[in-house]
């Protein structure tokens, strides 16, 4: 297992808790920053960093528990100097004597220590209470989208590229067939001549296109101010995303 990830990631971990504590990240930014730290040993067992309690937590049989990074590191230097002052006191224990004492391990750090002690003599974990791990649900990947205003002119060329397409296609629709009935007679002379040809459709769908811009574009500045007043005061509209 490479401890070098894990302290990279621990290092990370600070100047996130740093940035929250000033106020520049919240905790929903915070438990997705601690989602792209997570780190995948050569087992394929997923870690993660728990944001409150900053303690590593692995996620096996469907759930997340508290864990150690450094356990092996650990346990084989307790287990180097265990041996030694095992073979220290055997070495002190008179050749005649008679006495022998079975060798178990820590039920928590698996350190090798007499049976009959109590209490590890590297953790010191009492041996006859049973082993607690703790259990954390996983973090939701549920986010939140505010949205506080609306931007003018994108909101223009959106709703005015509709209203061009619908002042093309109604144009051309005014210009070769006959409906609205005497409307025609609404423009000069030339335009009614056009009626009912190609050139009319063409002519008149241009005319709707550069209408329908004008007037969609028209109307998104009147929506995009009322909501962006409405924002203002009372807030944004929100929803709830899911990766």
């Amino acid at each position: 297992m490479d401890i070098n990830k894990f302290k990279q990631a621990e290092a990370r971990y600070q100047e996130l808790k740093i940035q929250m504590e000033k106020g520049e990240i919240n905790s929903n930014e915070m438990k997705a920053k601690l989602k792209e730290i997570m780190i995948t040993d050569e087992q394929g067992i997923y870690w993660m960093i728990g944001g409150k309690t900053g303690k590593w937590y692995t996620y096996t049989d469907s759930e997340w528990r508290e864990d150690s990074p450094y356990q092996d590191e650990a346990i084989e230097t307790q287990r180097i100097a265990q041996d030694e002052t095992i073979m220290v006191e055997q070495e002190e224990t008179p050749p005649d004597s008679d006495e022998t004492e079975t060798i178990v391990t820590c039920k928590t750090c698996q350190a090798k220590m007499p049976v009959k002690s109590q209490y590890c003599q590297v953790c010191g974990a009492n041996q006859k209470e049973p082993v607690r791990t703790e259990t954390v649900k996983p973090l939701k990947t549920e986010s939140e989208l505010l949205i506080k205003s609306i931007k003018l002119v994108p909101m223009i060329f959106f709703f005015g590229g509709l209203g061009l397409i619908v002042g093309i296609l109604f144009g051309a629709t005014f210009g070769i067939f006959n409906i609205l009935g005497d409307f025609i007679y609404q423009f000069p002379i030339m335009l009614q001549e056009t009626r009912g040809k190609i050139q009319g459709g063409l002519i008149f769908a241009a005319m709707g296109g550069i209408s329908g811009f004008m007037f969609f574009a028209f109307i998104s500045i009147i929506l995009t101010g009322i909501y962006n007043f409405i924002s203002f005061f009372f807030g944004g509209l929100r929803f709830k995303t899911k990766p």
